[in-house]
């Protein structure tokens, strides 16, 4: 006897924006059974309920942090914890995605240069509803929620009246469910620090992205151009038009990074 060996795709394809409801089902159709089948299986998400919320802190106490149960602090269980939110908001991220590429709405699009988003942990406890369940298994694990609470520092990336206004707006876009994007600016040293230094206040940069912020969402494949300074030199083409270009520049690579608002 002899099985028939299905070989699948030579590569995957990576979009931006994620398929549409025809486009899957023509990738769907290159793929065997057993393969979607162990897709299915096994992208099932994570549940909510607290012995899989601690689960989820032990595996990425060990694996996302390298680190055991005598090797951690409340900044690391922070850090634990955050990953594990992480892990169900993205659950939630990737369906509103998909139904967003397979609906094709319209989409409201935020651009603003500050987004005082605050700290973003408890902020997606509650709006997911696991600030309970999540308490109670940290608790269990040794941990108190409030001292982790405690261990995030504020987002700097806006200051003031507008910049808080425009987190608002994308609070109040994901909870009224409109299909929305902010954009701005991720700023390295975001609002500098004031220290009183013998009777005198004085600035120091405020560097918040001194760890790996788990709510951010590294795209390094997304990198654009942007040109700084240089000069526009003028000149006449084969056509005898009259033409700009933009000589001398010094560019800097803008990469993306999603921040997901539950």
């Amino acid at each position: 006897m002899s099985a028939e060996v299905v070989n699948p795709p030579k590569h995957h394809k990576r979009t931006f924006t994620g398929y549409a409801k025809h486009i899957i089902k023509k990738e769907q159709a290159k793929w065997s059974k057993e393969t979607l089948a162990l897709w299915e299986k096994y992208g099932v998400g994570e549940s909510d309920d607290k012995e899989a919320i601690q689960k989820s802190f032990i595996r990425h106490v060990t694996t996302t942090l390298a680190r055991s149960m005598f090797n951690i602090d409340n900044f690391s269980a922070y850090q634990a914890t955050a990953h594990t939110v992480r892990d169900r908001l993205i659950q939630r991220w990737n369906d509103t995605q998909q139904t967003h590429t397979e609906v094709d709405p319209k989409r409201v699009y935020y651009l603003s240069l500050e987004f005082l988003l605050g700290r973003s942990l408890d902020n997606a406890l509650l709006n997911l509803g696991l600030k309970e369940s999540c308490g109670e298994g940290v608790k269990e694990l040794g941990f108190r929620m409030e001292d982790i609470l405690d261990q995030e520092v504020d987002a700097a990336l806006g200051n003031g009246g507008l910049g808080r206004l425009a987190a608002c707006y994308m609070d109040s876009l994901a909870t009224l469910d409109y299909p929305a994007w902010g954009y701005g600016l991720r700023y390295t040293y975001g609002i500098f620090q004031q220290r009183l230094k013998d009777g005198y206040q004085v600035e120091f940069p405020d560097y918040w992205l001194n760890f790996d912020n788990p709510w951010e969402i590294p795209r390094l494949d997304i990198v654009i151009d942007v040109k700084f300074c240089g000069s526009v030199s003028r000149y006449t083409d084969e056509q005898e038009r009259v033409r700009h270009v933009w000589e001398g520049t010094e560019i800097v690579q803008a990469i993306a990074y999603d921040v997901p608002i539950p």
